[in-house]
C-alpha cells in the first residue's frame, strides 16, 4: 500500500471494458475460477459490477490484499458494504447499519470493544484447554458412524455435528438447537435462495437466538448472578459487558462462524486428502498446524472473499516491483477475492500444488488486519483434531462407490460439499 499521494496513481485496469458480475464458476470443483490466472497477470485491479448496477474493483494478488486488509482507510461497516452476488431474486441491497453486537461488520473504536470482550474466550491457550473436548466429540460421532456400519455420510455425520457441537459447547447452547440452526443458516446463505424460503429462515433463526439468550438471562438470574456455568454466553452474562441486543447479536455471530465454515472445511478437506493419497500419508504420519493451513490456503472455501469500501483516495499498489499503481477513489467498494489470493504464485511457489510439506505461509483464509477471524484457533484445532480422529480410526476410509463426483456447495457463499457418502471396510 502506497502513502503517495493519490495523484501520482496510474491505473491498471482497462477501463474500455464493459464490467460483468464478480467470476463465480470454477473449471475444477478443488480451484478457484480460472480466470483469476490471468488477472492476477493481466489486470489485478479489475472492474466489475455489482448487482446494484454500481461498480467495484475485484483485487487478486495476495500483497494488495493483505494491504487493503490492514489499511484503515477502507471500512467494513455494514451499512457501506454491498454483497457483490448477493442471494437471488431478494429484494435489492439497502444500506443498514449494523445491529448492536455486530463487531464482525463494524469499524474502530466500536470493533476494538467488542474484539477486547470477546478475544479472551477464543486465544491460543484456551482453545488449547478445550481441545481434549473436541477428541472426544470426535470420537464420540467416529463411535456412531462404526455402530452404523460402513457407510454414512460425511457431512451430515460428522463434519456438520463436529464443527456445531464444539462452537455450541463452547458458547454454551445445547446441541439440541444445532439441527435446526443448521438448515436456516444453510437457507440464508443460499445465493439461489427464493423470499419465500428466507423469511421463514430469518424469523426462526431471530426466535432461536432469543430462545437461547433470554434463557440463559433468566438461568443467571435465578443463580443470584453466579451463573453456574463455565462457557461464553454464561461468562457474558455474568460479567455485564454487553446488554440483551448486543449479546443476541454476538452469540448469532459466534455460532454462524464457527459452525458453517469449518463443517465445509472439515469435510472439503477430507475429500481433499483422500484424493491426494501421497498428501494424507505425510498428514498421518504427523499432522500438524502447517498441514492445516496448507489446506485452509488451497481451498479456501469463501467463495467471494472480503469487501472494503474507501473513506478517502487509496493509490493501491498493483506491481510486485512497487512501480505503477492504482487509484481507488473516496467512495469506491473494492472486492477481495482471497481464494485468488491463496493462489497468488508472486506469493506461494507452484500455487495450484497442494503441498502439505509447504512452510507455514501466511495465508488470508482467515481474512487479515483488524478483522482477522476471532475463532481462527477454534477452526484450526477442530480441523486437525477432525482429520486426526477420522483418519487414524478408519485408515481404510474412501468414498462410497458411485461418488466420484459428489455435489459441491457451487451456490452458497461458503463452498463445501451438500453430502460426501464415505465407506470403510474391506473391498466387497
Amino acid at each position: 500500500m502506497s502513502t503517495e499521494t493519490p495523484t501520482a496513481a496510474i491505473p491498471v485496469d482497462n477501463l474500455d471494458h464493459e464490467p460483468a458480475p464478480m467470476p463465480m464458476a470454477r473449471q475444477c470443483p478443488f480451484d478457484p475460477p480460472e480466470v483469476y490466472r490471468r488477472l492476477r497477470t493481466e489486470d489485478p485491479i479489475h472492474r466489475i459490477l455489482l448487482p446494484s448496477g454500481d461498480h467495484a474493483w475485484l483485487v487478486t494478488r495476495l500483497a494488495d490484499i493483505r494491504a487493503i486488509l490492514s489499511d484503515p482507510r477502507f471500512s467494513h461497516r455494514n451499512d457501506l458494504i454491498e454483497p457483490p452476488v448477493p442471494p437471488e431474486p431478494i429484494a435489492p441491497w439497502v444500506p443498514t447499519p449494523p445491529s448492536p453486537g455486530g463487531f464482525n461488520m463494524m469499524d474502530p473504536p466500536d470493533h476494538t470493544r467488542y474484539r477486547k470482550i470477546l478475544a479472551r474466550y477464543f486465544t491460543a491457550r484456551h482453545v488449547a484447554r478445550f481441545s481434549a473436548r473436541i477428541t472426544e466429540i470426535a470420537n464420540e460421532l467416529i463411535d456412531q458412524m462404526v455402530a452404523s456400519g460402513a457407510g454414512t455420510d460425511l457431512v451430515a455425520d460428522y463434519a456438520a455435528p463436529l464443527a456445531g457441537r464444539a462452537i455450541f459447547e463452547l458458547v454454551g447452547v445445547d446441541d439440541g438447537e444445532r439441527t435446526d440452526l443448521q438448515r436456516d443458516i444453510d437457507t440464508t446463505f443460499c445465493l439461489t435462495v427464493t423470499l419465500e424460503r428466507a423469511i421463514p429462515a430469518i424469523t426462526n433463526l431471530g426466535a432461536a437466538i432469543e430462545r437461547i439468550v433470554s434463557g440463559r438471562l433468566a438461568e443467571v438470574e435465578r443463580s443470584g448472578g453466579a451463573g453456574g456455568r463455565e462457557d461464553v454466553l454464561t461468562d457474558l452474562i455474568v460479567r455485564d459487558e454487553l446488554d440483551g441486543d448486543e449479546l443476541r447479536t454476538v452469540i448469532f455471530i459466534l455460532l454462524v462462524g464457527g459452525m458453517d465454515t469449518t463443517a465445509n472445511m472439515l469435510a472439503l478437506g477430507a475429500l481433499t486428502l483422500l484424493r491426494h493419497p501421497d498428501q494424507l500419508a505425510l498428514f498421518t504420519a504427523g499432522s500438524d498446524s502447517g498441514h492445516v493451513d496448507e489446506l485452509l490456503r488451497w481451498l479456501t472455501i469463501s467463495q467471494w472473499g472480503a469487501s472494503r469500501r474507501a473513506l478517502a483516495d487509496v493509490t493501491v499498489r498493483a506491481e510486485p516491483d512497487g512501480s505503477g499503481g492504482h487509484l481507488v477513489r473516496e467512495g469506491e467498494m473494492v472486492v477481495l477475492a482471497l481464494n485468488s489470493a491463496n493462489r497468488d504464485p508472486a506469493a506461494f511457489p507452484e500455487p495450484d500444488r497442494l503441498d502439505l510439506g509447504r512452510r507455514p505461509s501466511k495465508h488470508v483464509a482467515f481474512g487479515g488486519g483488524v478483522h482477522m477471524c476471532i475463532g481462527q484457533h477454534l477452526a484450526r484445532a477442530t480441523l486437525r483434531v477432525g482429520w486426526d480422529a477420522l483418519f487414524s480410526r478408519l485408515p481404510d476410509i474412501r468414498t462410497a462407490p458411485g461418488t466420484d463426483e459428489p455435489r459441491f456447495r457451487l451456490e452458497m457463499t461458503h463452498y463445501g460439499l451438500h453430502a460426501l457418502p464415505v465407506t470403510w471396510g474391506p473391498e466387497t
